[in-house]
């Protein structure tokens, strides 16, 4: 069998991940590369009740929902997806739990004992960027989680839990890239991601056996 690359996009709620998700997706795509986006929670029944059942489950309730998602992810779609060869990138995978479910109260031993059977990304991206910027794009976008409500002081906290959690993650031996957006637009940012995975790849390719 052949060895894909999987790479995992994270960050605050609005900062643009599924949008450069499908534009770094395109763009490989668009060199020849197979590819497969997906995202987390999935569009599938599990993923749908972790993803719009906030308001109804919280806490290691919906942790373990969103866990159960992951687990059948891999399962169905990420590992057959990088056993051909393919380039997964994939809206959201550990970080967003260990954040998101931190935020909602689930302590942070628990949280690290579900994701511990996730395959790791080669890669895993966090994009920040100005959280009144990313809340105000939530918003716009429509509010269906919990997650998402909440101004700029929220956002704050929510994107320094991400820079936590990135330390933490390299720490364990993730590879990580904290990606500021600043003022970049989504295709600055998309080409800088697929320069990056592209180095990478290039790197497996050439690394001595």
């Amino acid at each position: 069998m052949n060895t894909g690359f999987f790479l995992a996009i994270d960050g605050p709620s609005g900062v643009g991940k599924s949008t450069v998700t499908a534009a770094l997706a395109r763009q490989l795509a668009g060199q020849g590369l197979p590819v497969l986006a997906t995202r987390e929670p999935t569009a599938s029944p599990l993923g749908d009740l972790a993803r719009f059942s906030t308001n109804h489950y919280q806490g290691i309730t919906l942790a373990c929902l969103v866990a159960a998602d992951r687990y059948q992810h891999l399962e169905t779609e990420i590992r057959p997806a990088l056993a051909t060869g393919a380039i997964v990138v994939c809206d959201r995978y550990v970080a967003s739990s260990l954040v998101l479910q931190g935020l909602d109260g689930v302590p942070a031993d628990f949280l690290w004992t579900l994701v511990a059977a996730a395959d790791r990304p080669d890669l895993t991206v966090i994009l920040t960027g100005d959280p009144a910027r990313s809340r105000e794009r939530a918003a716009r976008r429509g509010l269906y989680s919990r997650f998402h409500h909440g101004g700029p002081e929220a956002g704050t906290a929510e994107t320094e839990a991400y820079r936590t959690v990135a330390a933490e993650l390299e720490a364990a031996g993730y590879a990580i890239l904290v990606q500021d957006i600043g003022t970049q637009t989504a295709e600055e940012v998309t080409a800088a991601l697929a320069a990056s995975v592209l180095a990478r790849l290039d790197g497996t390719r050439t690394a001595p056996s």
